[in-house]
Order: structure tokens, then C-alpha cells, then sequence
């Protein structure tokens, strides 16, 4: 280092320290700035890139879901992608500021921010635990995107559910009764019940039991089956099913939309079911910690802002609903 090079970088260590207008310079603070800045050297060497630390997370989750899998993929590739330089950037180097400017950026709508801001903030957090982020938040935390109040979504009226349910019984639908049951009586999300096997129906405890791998929100849950849904499993099912076969038949998705169309309820409202579930569960049995609990809501705010319309629906069809076969 020549005398020059010397004398400008104790001008810089001057500087960063807010003595250049104070008049003084003290030896012990141009030391303490050294030390913080050498702390912070390290604790950068100490990181791992973006790309390496995605790889981590998806080693640490290879027990989920292949949908959760897919998702952090898609999200980390899609900006790594967009801005190729983050591959090697790293993780403790990322400020919330950076962060939003990235997914604003290049992720155009606020549902896809928000979904992208999620996905990060778990990766984010792995990052921590493995201490490639000492000293830092998590910079995920500090964001919020808007997507705008959830839409209200109807339950089908009783005639639609007479008018499916007789559909059903039908000789070419009737393979689809069993995971039709339990998306009416249960709740149960469409890419959940074609995960759910026989064995997870427990007929003596009358419980469905919807394990960690095929919830969606990697908890597990338990739903009661109804006497309504007990006699249409009865209607549905001639022999005991092995417990390792799935619930729904082959080329479920193909059978699945023939009935719905053959029902003639078209189109398709997304969840619909799922919808119906919760309304007739509210109308007739007025328990909200239940129904939540049931549902795998972790929270009871969606449930009162998207799930909960009873209108159409009366107390006698809600009695019918859960008691008997309509």
C-alpha cells in the first residue's frame, strides 16, 4: 500500500465514523469502525448465495408436498430469472427495501407479490436458523401486498346439490361418489381429496383423518362424517376397498368434470363444495371454532369474510343436509 492509498482509506475510516466535521478524531472510534467493518466482512463471508440457499430450503422440505415444492421453485427461479445477478447475491446482503423493489419489479400483480413474499419469507427464515443471516431480520417480514377483499363465493343452491347428488348415483358417475361425499360433507379441497386413501376414513370413530402430506397447509386435521355422509358411503361403497387405494377412481379429473357436467352446473364456481360445506355447517350448527378447526383455517378471518354466505340457505334444508341423504 503506498503512503496515498494509506491516507485516503484513513480519510474513509474518518468519514464513515461522522468525524470529518466534528473537529476531532479519535483513535478508539476510527478502531471501533475497523472492528464493526470487519465484523460485517466476515458475516458476509459467513453467508451463502441466493441459489444455494434456495437448493438448502428445498433439501430441508423434500418431505412436502410436491405442490410446496413446485411453488418455491417457480417463485425463486422465476426472479432468479429476471434479475440473474440474485443467484449469487447473498441472503444477508437483501434489505426489505431491495426486496420490494425486485418483486414490484418483475412479479406485475399484488396476489403474485404476495404469494412471491411468502414463499420468501420462508426461505428467508431458513436462512437464519442456519446462521447465514446473523444480525439480520427477516427481510420478507416488513412487506405487505394488498390483493384487494376476498370475493364472496355462493354455496350451491339445495336444488344444484339434489340435482349433483342424483347425478352421482348414476351408473358411469357412480365411481365418483366416494370423493364427491367428502368434499359436500367434509370440506375437503379439491387437490386434497385425491390424495386422501381408505385408510384414512375411520368408520368406527366415524373421523376423516387429512394428514400433514396431503393438507394443504401441512397440518393435520380431523373432520367428522356426518350420518349423511355414513349413508352415502354406504350407498357408494359394495366391498371393503384396500386401505392403500386412493379415494378417487382413475382419471379422476376426466370423470369429475363429466359429472359436473352431466349435472348440468356450468361453470364450475372454484371451491364451490367447499363453500357449500362451511354455509350449511354454520346455518345448522352455529359453532365457528369448529367449523374452523375442521376447515384448517388458522385464522377465523377468512372464514367470516369469504366462506360464511348463507343467503338461500333455511334451517330446514341445514337439518336435511347433515341427517339424511337429500
Amino acid at each position: 500500500m503506498t503512503m496515498l492509498q494509506a491516507v485516503r482509506l484513513a480519510l474513509e475510516v474518518v468519514e464513515t465514523g461522522g468525524m470529518r466535521h466534528r473537529g476531532a478524531v479519535s483513535m478508539a472510534r476510527c478502531r471501533r469502525v475497523i472492528a464493526l467493518g470487519g465484523e460485517q466482512w466476515r458475516a458476509q463471508r459467513r453467508s451463502a448465495g441466493f441459489s444455494t440457499a434456495v437448493q438448502s430450503l428445498l433439501r430441508a422440505k423434500a418431505a412436502r408436498r410436491k405442490r410446496t415444492l413446485m411453488e418455491i421453485r417457480g417463485v425463486t427461479a422465476r426472479l432468479m430469472r429476471a434479475v440473474p445477478a440474485l443467484s449469487r447475491r447473498r441472503v444477508n446482503s437483501i434489505t426489505p427495501r431491495g426486496l420490494d423493489t425486485m418483486l414490484t419489479a418483475h412479479l406485475p400483480t399484488p396476489r403474485q407479490r404476495e404469494k412471491a413474499r411468502v414463499v420468501l419469507h420462508g426461505l428467508f427464515t431458513h436462512c437464519i436458523r442456519q446462521g447465514w443471516m446473523q444480525g439480520c431480520t427477516n427481510p420478507a417480514a416488513a412487506l405487505r401486498y394488498d390483493i384487494g377483499e376476498e370475493t364472496e363465493v355462493a354455496p350451491l343452491e339445495w336444488r344444484q346439490i339434489l340435482r349433483l347428488l342424483r347425478t352421482a348415483r348414476k351408473g358411469e358417475h357412480r365411481a365418483c361418489m366416494p370423493a364427491l361425499g367428502l368434499m359436500l360433507w367434509c370440506g375437503i379441497r379439491p387437490a386434497e381429496v385425491e390424495r386422501v386413501q381408505w385408510r384414512d376414513l375411520d368408520m368406527q370413530e366415524r373421523v376423516l383423518t387429512v394428514r400433514p402430506r396431503h393438507s394443504k397447509t401441512g397440518g393435520c386435521r380431523h373432520v367428522q362424517l356426518c350420518p349423511a355422509l355414513m349413508a352415502w358411503l354406504a350407498q357408494a361403497v359394495s366391498s371393503n376397498p384396500p386401505p392403500e387405494a386412493r379415494i378417487c377412481p382413475c382419471n379422476w379429473q376426466r370423470r369429475w368434470k363429466r359429472l359436473r357436467q352431466a349435472a348440468g352446473i356450468v361453470p364450475w364456481p372454484q371451491d364451490v363444495l367447499r363453500h357449500t360445506y362451511a354455509s350449511y355447517h354454520a346455518k345448522r350448527f352455529h359453532d365457528f371454532a369448529l367449523l374452523q378447526m375442521e376447515m384448517g383455517h388458522r385464522s377465523a378471518e377468512l372464514l367470516r369474510t369469504r366462506y360464511l354466505s348463507m343467503r338461500g340457505v333455511t334451517a330446514e334444508h341445514a337439518a336435511a343436509f347433515w341427517k339424511r341423504i337429500p
